[in-house]
Parts: structure tokens; C-alpha cells; sequence
């Protein structure tokens, strides 16, 4: 009982510190973003974040809570941003041994020291594709890079969005995501070909019977069904 209510008591003790942990990991250089001249019609970055940690179950924990802190920092998130979604969860390994997750959700401009972002494409353990310059979520890894989006507005450019539609991840130049469900603003890119910037088209595509969505640059879409032209995205 006495060590049940000591965990209680430590790991209410991590929750109330995230704020702190993040503030503290934040990169002194960074500055925050430019703020669009239209805000009022350009969506909200929302990213969300998963903290993972091993060991009895406070150090798991302790584990879990710097990961999240240091994965927001990383991505510019400060403690009054970030609010603890889940967790912590634990799963028992072997005697007093747990993996411990605790789940976040960022919301706000998050402070930036690039100009641009990289907007990488990734593939799940289905085959499934999300395409982002955010974190690389649980059992994802990095497929390739699609280009840079511009972290604040530049002449000619519009926003990038992350939507949903029936689980299945796709970008689009709508802040509405056409109907479908909102995830993030990504950056801003070109939605006719620049001039005098190095650009590559950035295109919907679609592969398999479920016609599930993925980006590329290739306008044939690598062979695969082609849902039209997003824009241009700058190469550098």
C-alpha cells in the first residue's frame, strides 16, 4: 500500500513538471514563427506525441516524461503548449521491470530557428503512408524526403495541410481538408510553379484496391493512380 501510493505521489509529481521540462529543453536560439498576415484562415498546428520509457515502474516513467519533453522541445513545443494526453500506461516485462508510454498533444505556432522544414514521407507496418514534417510516429519509419516547406509564409505561397479521410492520411492546400477530418498545418508551399526557385512537383497519389493515399514528386506517381497535383514544393 505505502509503495502504491508513493508511485501515485511521484508520477503526479512528473505531470505537473512537464510544463517546466519543456521550457527548460527549449532551444535558447529559437525564435517564434512569423505570423501569417491572414492567421484567422490558416489552421492550427496540432502534433501529437508519444513518450516511452523502461524500468521499474518510476524510473519508466521518469523515462517516459523526458522523451516527451524532449521530442516536444525538439520541435519547438514550450510546456504551456503541450498537455498529457494518456498515460502513464504500463506494460509489465519481467519482475519489477515495465515499459511505460505517456501520450501528449502540442497545439500553437511552435518556435522555429530554420527557415524551411523537411516534409518526409513514411510507411507503417501496413503499407499505409503518412507525409509530414513532424514527429515520426510509433512503428513508422522515413521512406524518403519530398522537399522543404517553408516554415512561415513567403510570396506565392499557401498552407499545408495534414487531413484524414477513413483512417487513411493525405495533404491537401485546404484548410477545411475538403470535408474531411483536420490534423495539422504542415508549412507553406507553392500551388503554381515558382519563379527562379528550385521547386518539384508534389502530387496526390494512390496504390492498392483501397486506392490509399501517399505524396511523390514523380508525376506518374511512381506507376501508381494519380489523384492530381497538389502544387510545387522548394528544393533548395
Amino acid at each position: 500500500m505505502h509503495r502504491t501510493s508513493r508511485l501515485r505521489t511521484s508520477l503526479l509529481s512528473l505531470a505537473a513538471a512537464l510544463a517546466a521540462a519543456m521550457t527548460a529543453a527549449a532551444p535558447a536560439s529559437a525564435a517564434p514563427a512569423a505570423a501569417p498576415a491572414s492567421a484567422a484562415n490558416v489552421g492550427p498546428v496540432v502534433v501529437h506525441l508519444t513518450g516511452m520509457g523502461s524500468g521499474p515502474q518510476n524510473i519508466a516513467a521518469a523515462a517516459a516524461q523526458d522523451h516527451l519533453a524532449r521530442q516536444a522541445a525538439e520541435l519547438g513545443f514550450n510546456g504551456s503548449q503541450c498537455r498529457v494526453t494518456e498515460g502513464p500506461v504500463f506494460q509489465h516485462v519481467t519482475g519489477i521491470y515495465y515499459n511505460a508510454m505517456i501520450k501528449a498533444t502540442c497545439n500553437g505556432d511552435p518556435a522555429v530557428s530554420t527557415p524551411t522544414r523537411t516534409l518526409n514521407r513514411l510507411i507503417g507496418p501496413n503499407g499505409e503512408h503518412i507525409s509530414t514534417v513532424w514527429n515520426v510516429p510509433p512503428g513508422y519509419r522515413v521512406e524518403g524526403s519530398l522537399g522543404q516547406l517553408y516554415t512561415s509564409p513567403r510570396e506565392g505561397t499557401v498552407p499545408l495541410y495534414h487531413c484524414v479521410v477513413r483512417r487513411d492520411n493525405f495533404l491537401s492546400g485546404d484548410v477545411n481538408c475538403e470535408g474531411q477530418t483536420y490534423v495539422s498545418r504542415l508549412g507553406w508551399f507553392y500551388p503554381g510553379q515558382p519563379a527562379d526557385v528550385a521547386s518539384a512537383p508534389l502530387m496526390r497519389c494512390m496504390v492498392g484496391k483501397q486506392r490509399e493515399f501517399f505524396e511523390s514528386n514523380a508525376t506518374n506517381c511512381e506507376g501508381q493512380a494519380s489523384g492530381g497535383q497538389l502544387g510545387w514544393i522548394f528544393t533548395g
